[in-house]
């Protein structure tokens, strides 16, 4: 029994060893949890079929479950990364998928702020269309022929 367990911490701390050095853009603390725990695992199994000489020993239950968790969560992880980035190839090039919208990102059905906003006033000098004055040569009111305006 003590060679089966000393097997399964050497192997699951492996396991989790690899699945902290794949390299993904997603689960950043997961990868650190995996390190730590696989190194721990590692070290641990190592020192039990090295180091040690025989008598009391601690037997971690969550060795023989703990890799497994890991591993699943790893791949569910991955899939769902697969997921996301095949969502924002779809939406097509310039266009932000719909669940990776940046702040201030609003759906072209849905009204935007007025402009201009509601109460707001420009001095007459300020404001684009001219000063509202009648032109009285037939032009519509505000009207400039200023073509250096812009």
């Amino acid at each position: 029994m003590f060679h089966v367990y000393v097997l399964f911490l050497i192997l699951s701390g492996i396991a989790m060893l690899v699945m902290a050095f794949v390299r993904t853009d997603y689960a950043k603390r997961r990868q650190v949890l995996n390190f730590i725990l696989g190194a721990g695992f590692t070290v641990y199994g190592l020192y039990l079929l090295l180091v040690f000489k025989g008598g009391h020993y601690l037997l971690f239950y969550y060795v023989f479950v703990l890799p497994v968790l890991m591993i699943y969560q790893f791949f569910r992880d991955r899939a769902r990364a697969k997921a996301r980035q095949a969502s924002a190839s779809q939406a097509g090039p310039g266009y932000p998928a719909a669940n990776q919208a940046g702040p201030g990102y609003q759906p072209a059905n849905q009204a935007g702020p007025a402009y201009p906003p509601a109460g707001a006033s420009f001095p007459p000098s300020a404001s684009p269309w001219g000063t509202g004055q009648e032109a009285g040569n037939g032009q519509t009111p505000g009207y400039q022929p200023d073509v250096n305006r812009w």
